[in-house]
């Protein structure tokens, strides 16, 4: 399995939920067709204009597909919406479940 964590600080909390907007209304519908891929938004209320977005890809070929979308799609309204990114990449090398 590989991960991509995209972390963008934005300016402001506003700015962020914008974004969020747009990831709630094009994703579902972006990767339905695409099996194999996990999207995860994290929030943390202490920190509203930080957007956490976790990826979960079960092959290297999935990951490349969704990042080709990202590129193209998002990125259309990253440079609309002023931010600073984090981006890592890495295969699951250790991976535990508890109860939930």
């Amino acid at each position: 399995m590989q991960m991509n964590l995209y972390i963008r600080t934005f300016t402001t909390p506003v700015d962020a939920q914008m974004f969020k907007s747009v990831l709630q209304t094009k994703w579902p519908e972006m990767i339905a067709s695409i099996e194999g891929a996990r999207f995860r938004l994290l929030y943390n209320e202490s920190t509203p204009n930080v957007s956490t977005v976790g990826w979960e890809f079960s092959n290297s070929e999935v990951q490349k597909e969704i990042e080709a979308l990202i590129k193209s799609e998002i990125s259309k309204f990253t440079k609309a919406l002023p931010n600073c990114p984090i981006h890592y990449s890495g295969a699951v090398e250790l991976d535990f479940v508890g109860r939930i």
